[in-house]
Protein backbone atom coordinates (compact mmCIF):
# COMPACT_ATOMS: atom_id res chain seq x y z
CA UNK A 1 0.00 0.00 0.00
CA UNK A 2 2.78 2.76 0.80
CA UNK A 3 4.41 1.51 -2.25
CA UNK A 4 1.42 2.76 -4.28
CA UNK A 5 0.99 5.65 -2.19
CA UNK A 6 4.66 6.87 -2.98
CA UNK A 7 3.86 6.42 -6.67
CA UNK A 8 0.56 8.19 -6.84
CA UNK A 9 1.92 11.25 -5.24
CA UNK A 10 5.21 10.95 -7.47
CA UNK A 11 3.33 11.20 -10.31
CA UNK A 12 0.66 14.09 -8.56
CA UNK A 13 4.25 16.33 -7.90
CA UNK A 14 5.12 15.54 -12.27
CA UNK A 15 1.95 16.59 -13.17
CA UNK A 16 1.83 19.70 -11.28
CA UNK A 17 5.54 20.36 -12.10
CA UNK A 18 4.36 20.26 -16.17
CA UNK A 19 1.33 22.05 -15.20
CA UNK A 20 3.40 25.03 -13.75
CA UNK A 21 6.17 24.58 -16.58
CA UNK A 22 3.53 25.93 -19.19
CA UNK A 23 3.41 29.41 -20.00
CA UNK A 24 0.08 29.57 -20.93
CA UNK A 25 -0.97 28.20 -17.46
CA UNK A 26 -2.92 30.25 -14.95
CA UNK A 27 -4.40 28.99 -11.59
CA UNK A 28 -6.98 31.46 -11.47
CA UNK A 29 -8.15 31.35 -14.94
CA UNK A 30 -8.10 27.62 -14.36
CA UNK A 31 -10.39 28.00 -11.18
CA UNK A 32 -12.92 29.99 -12.98
CA UNK A 33 -13.23 27.79 -15.42
CA UNK A 34 -14.24 24.70 -12.61
CA UNK A 35 -16.48 27.70 -10.83
CA UNK A 36 -19.70 27.25 -12.84
CA UNK A 37 -21.67 29.35 -10.80
CA UNK A 38 -19.07 32.41 -10.00
CA UNK A 39 -19.62 31.71 -5.74
CA UNK A 40 -15.74 32.13 -5.72
CA UNK A 41 -15.75 28.18 -4.84
CA UNK A 42 -16.54 25.02 -6.44
CA UNK A 43 -17.85 21.58 -5.61
CA UNK A 44 -17.54 18.10 -6.83
CA UNK A 45 -20.79 18.69 -8.63
CA UNK A 46 -19.01 21.46 -10.68
CA UNK A 47 -15.87 19.42 -11.07
CA UNK A 48 -17.91 16.69 -12.69
CA UNK A 49 -19.82 18.98 -14.80
CA UNK A 50 -16.72 20.48 -15.75
CA UNK A 51 -15.02 17.36 -16.75
CA UNK A 52 -18.18 16.09 -19.07
CA UNK A 53 -18.47 18.92 -20.90
CA UNK A 54 -14.85 18.60 -21.81
CA UNK A 55 -15.77 14.67 -22.98
CA UNK A 56 -14.11 12.79 -19.38
CA UNK A 57 -16.73 10.73 -17.92
CA UNK A 58 -16.16 10.16 -13.71
CA UNK A 59 -18.14 9.51 -10.71
CA UNK A 60 -19.60 11.76 -8.48
CA UNK A 61 -17.22 9.80 -6.09
CA UNK A 62 -14.24 10.32 -8.09
CA UNK A 63 -14.78 14.39 -7.84
CA UNK A 64 -15.95 13.81 -4.42
CA UNK A 65 -12.14 12.61 -3.98
CA UNK A 66 -10.53 14.96 -5.50
CA UNK A 67 -12.23 17.57 -3.82
CA UNK A 68 -11.79 16.29 -0.79
CA UNK A 69 -7.83 16.29 -1.34
CA UNK A 70 -7.72 20.01 -2.20
CA UNK A 71 -10.30 21.29 0.76
CA UNK A 72 -7.90 21.88 3.95
CA UNK A 73 -10.91 23.01 5.66
CA UNK A 74 -12.86 20.20 5.14
CA UNK A 75 -16.46 22.47 4.09
CA UNK A 76 -17.11 20.62 0.85
CA UNK A 77 -15.56 23.10 -1.30
CA UNK A 78 -12.68 24.21 -2.97
CA UNK A 79 -11.45 28.22 -2.96
CA UNK A 80 -9.45 29.45 -4.81
CA UNK A 81 -6.79 29.97 -1.93
CA UNK A 82 -6.73 25.81 -1.64
CA UNK A 83 -6.71 25.15 -5.80
CA UNK A 84 -3.28 27.17 -5.99
CA UNK A 85 -2.02 25.81 -2.87
CA UNK A 86 -3.12 21.98 -4.35
CA UNK A 87 -2.03 22.58 -7.93
CA UNK A 88 1.72 24.48 -6.73
CA UNK A 89 4.68 22.14 -6.67
CA UNK A 90 5.29 20.19 -3.65
CA UNK A 91 9.05 19.75 -4.30
CA UNK A 92 11.78 21.27 -5.90
CA UNK A 93 11.77 21.08 -9.13
CA UNK A 94 13.37 17.59 -11.64
CA UNK A 95 16.21 18.17 -14.18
Amino acid sequence: MMRTHVRVENEAESLRQRLNSKPGYNAYDAFNSLDLNEDGRFSAFELRRMCESRGYFVTQKECEQVVDKMDTNKDGRVTLHEFSNATRNQSPARR
